[in-house]
């Protein structure tokens, strides 16, 4: 597989993105499906606390921790060239002199605050005692 370095690259990124989307697409179906109604209203459970019955969301019983790809470790060996101006890029062993051992690391970010945010909200419709 010989290409530009850059073309790797970006090749390895976007195979790190799309898997992220994959992963955050299954969450939020499950999300979809498992806490609310097809018209989009959350699912309750009837609960008898302190003698008064109450409804609860189910979502806001379960703690929901976002799923996410926390990190990713890359190590290959690339065999490293050049031509003219572009730097090229052959995985794989060719030449041992001219390979690279190279780590990339990607990490992600933290939960998203509209999930949170629904939850605030969802709690808030759970009435005091």
């Amino acid at each position: 597989m010989a290409g530009t370095v850059q073309n790797i690259f970006d090749s390895l990124y976007t195979a790190i993105v799309e898997a992220q989307k994959a992963v955050e697409e299954h969450h939020s179906e499950s999300i979809r499906k498992s806490y609310f109604d097809k018209d989009g209203a959350p699912k309750t459970v009837k609960m008898n606390l302190n003698g008064k019955e109450v409804s609860a969301p189910l979502f806001s019983l379960v703690p929901h921790n976002s799923l996410k790809i926390d990190s990713c470790e890359i190590d290959l060996e690339l065999n490293l060239d050049h031509d003219g101006e572009e730097a090229l890029g052959c995985l794989g062993k060719l030449r041992k002199g001219q390979m690279a051992n190279i780590k990339l690391k990607f990490s992600s970010t933290g939960q998203a605050e509209g999930l949170a945010r629904v939850g605030d909200n969802l709690t808030k419709l759970i009435p005091t005692i």
